[in-house]
């Protein structure tokens, strides 16, 4: 009795989980499906505007050699292109579990990168901070919690006025592909591009309306926060996806521990009816 009692309480604790994991789920899936159009879409747009920009700047630079200018770099001439020489890795988690492997995947790549290179680190979500303490790495860690299911444009103003004057800022993030698959990239937001030796050639040369100032500083200003936006969307949809993905196989694993108790539990109940049925015919027996 003791048994089947027993048996009977993780039937319905497997079946709590399995409601939980279930309600879950449906709650990831209506997230990821909210964003996932807006997210596609903003991402190939970004993508071919940060190319746009890289390619105004070093046309820019050309035309600076073009008239004699090599003495002025483009810091004197427009002072908020200014940068620190320091590099700001940051790294998107989240404040919640239940995302499958994502995040620790995530912090696998980041980490590896840090180990070889000097870098700040920039942590976005409690977990994140979790992973990064414990790391030793010795890097200067910068903490900002953010909401899982709707950042707020505040915190991500503060993150973008923190990191907007570093030479260079890699964002460790997953990226979604397909439900069922998620990538782990590393996004490199810089508007800044490196001009490499004998690149000069293959520029071509714009003209630039109402001025360069005006062109370069917009988008210093502008698309560098919406490349960071995009990123943490990007991050988000990945997160809902991953979570779907680990909550339908948690379902999964729930319902065939309960299909498996429910069968011990039919064997036991028979177990102890065979067993009254002796008892039944032995004492008959006595009598």
């Amino acid at each position: 009795m003791l048994l089947l009692r027993k048996i009977n309480e993780d039937l319905e604790t497997v079946k709590s989980i399995s409601t939980i994991t279930s309600i879950y789920q449906e709650i990831a899936q209506m997230k990821m499906k909210q964003i996932r159009g807006s997210v596609l879409e903003n991402r190939f747009f970004l993508e071919e505007i940060l190319k746009v920009y890289r390619r105004a700047r070093k046309a820019f630079l050309v035309l600076l050699e073009k008239e004699g200018k090599k003495n002025k770099t483009e810091t004197s001439i427009f002072p908020f292109l200014k940068k620190r020489e320091q590099t700001a890795i940051v790294f998107l988690s989240a404040n919640q579990p239940f995302y499958g492997p994502l995040i620790s995947n995530v912090w696998q790549n980041c980490y590896s990168f840090l180990e070889k290179n000097k870098a700040d680190l920039v942590v976005v979500g409690r977990i994140g901070k979790y992973l990064s303490e414990r790391s030793g790495l010795g890097h200067k860690i910068f903490f900002y919690e953010l909401n899982d299911e709707k950042p707020e444009k505040e915190v991500i103003k503060e993150i973008v006025e923190f990191v907007k004057d570093y030479g260079r800022v890699i964002v460790f993030h997953g990226k979604y592909q397909t439900v069922a698959r998620q990538e782990i990239v590393k996004s490199e937001i810089s508007t800044q591009p490196l001009m490499k030796s004998g690149e000069e050639e293959k520029v071509k040369l714009y003209l630039f309306e109402p001025s360069p100032k005006e062109i370069l500083e917009f988008f210093e200003t502008e698309i560098f926060s919406a490349l960071l936006n995009q990123t943490i969307l990007e991050h988000q949809l990945a997160k809902f996806s991953s979570r779907m993905v680990a909550m339908d196989r948690a379902t999964e694993n729930a319902k065939k521990m309960e299909r498996e108790l429910e069968i011990k539990k039919r064997k036991l109940k028979k177990e102890l009816a065979n067993k009254e049925q002796i008892n039944l015919f032995l004492g008959s027996q006595l009598w």
